[in-house]
């Protein structure tokens, strides 16, 4: 009877949390904005800079691609000559063109990976790093792990600047290797919680290096900052820093990681940020879209329809499952 009793307080307790969550609700809104286009099939995987449909289509920062891979196959990188996929086990299938292709067999799972001429930078699902020569698939540098409990599905691709290669890893970490002389050079931590703190924004503007975690923001130019903001999202350009976060904030910040201007929209949970020439566009899970001035000091908040299923945003616009709205 007692335990009975306790379950039964157990389960009134999580529907009186579940029964008053809270939702982001504006004062007013401008009107609606209309979707762009709806597509035949749905987004099933989502990393950093890129989404996979049921069908095959892919879609990066830059919009719509029409490379298509072998089923079971997730779209990882694409460069200027090859486009990478990613199947479970370690297959790497690279596509230059429809008439030029090309398979790689690593030793286990790949979680992220990206090319520049005939360098192959990997990050293992179990946080392992390595160099592979492209064209012959022969082991060139490796790192081993560190362990690794849970990360968020928005892994970001290693980056090659001039002769170094820098790895994201799933620790929170930015592991630099010198790519000629296959050696580690530093390891930079920027942040150290044990779940889901894997870099998830990763960029370089300016000669500035810019990276996020679910918890940290980093930067490495002139001199090294950290700032602890729960991100949901962040854009950087050559105007500044834009990062939405956990707590339903617009921050706009320098590119030295200083704040500008925050705005609070409370209870509002952000899925994605573009940053245009003329405006900031936050899209918000209870339908709204959020488009402010670069500075922050004005807003306004349109409705939209949201379908259900996984959100992905290109420079341009915002998928929702198998919706378009274009921003820009």
């Amino acid at each position: 009877m007692v335990k009975t009793s306790f379950v039964a307080l157990v389960l009134l307790v999580l529907f009186l949390g579940c029964s008053s969550k809270e939702y982001y609700k504006p004062d007013e809104t401008a009107g609606s904005i209309a979707l762009t286009q709806r597509f035949d099939s749905a987004i099933i995987d989502v990393a950093a800079q890129s989404a996979t449909f049921t069908d095959g289509m892919i879609i990066t920062k830059d919009g719509i691609d029409t490379t298509r891979f072998p089923q079971g196959y997730r779209f990882a990188f694409k460069n200027d000559e090859w486009s990478i996929a990613l199947k479970t086990g370690g297959k790497v299938f690279a596509v230059r063109d429809e008439n030029v292709s090309k398979s790689l067999d690593l030793s286990k799972t790949v979680a992220t990976i990206a090319l520049k001429d005939d360098l192959l930078a990997v990050v293992f699902a179990d946080n392992e790093l390595a160099l592979y020569a492209f064209s012959t698939g022969t082991l060139l540098f490796k790192e081993p792990a560190s362990e690794v409990r849970a990360v968020d599905m928005r892994i970001a691709n290693p980056r090659f600047l001039n002769d170094l290669v820098l790895f994201p890893t799933l620790d929170g970490k930015i592991v630099i290797v010198n790519a000629e002389n296959k050696e580690l050079v530093r390891t930079i931590i920027v942040s150290s919680d044990e779940y889901f703190n894997n870099i998830i924004y990763f960029n370089v503007v300016n000669d500035t290096l810019y990276a996020a975690t679910p918890v940290k923001i980093y930067s490495l130019g002139e001199k090294e900052k950290r700032v602890e903001l729960e991100v949901r999202n962040m854009s950087v350009n050559e105007k500044g820093a834009w990062v939405t976060t956990k707590q339903g904030e617009l921050i706009a910040l320098d590119h030295k990681l200083e704040i500008i201007k925050r705005q609070k929209f409370p209870f509002a949970h952000f899925l994605g940020l573009i940053v245009t020439d003329e405006a900031v566009y936050a899209a918000e899970r209870a339908e709204y879209i959020i488009v402010a001035d670069r500075a922050l000091s004005s807003f306004k908040v349109y409705d939209f329809d949201l379908e259900e299923g996984f959100f992905f945003n290109s420079e341009e616009g915002f998928y929702f499952d198998n919706v378009y709205i274009k921003v820009k």
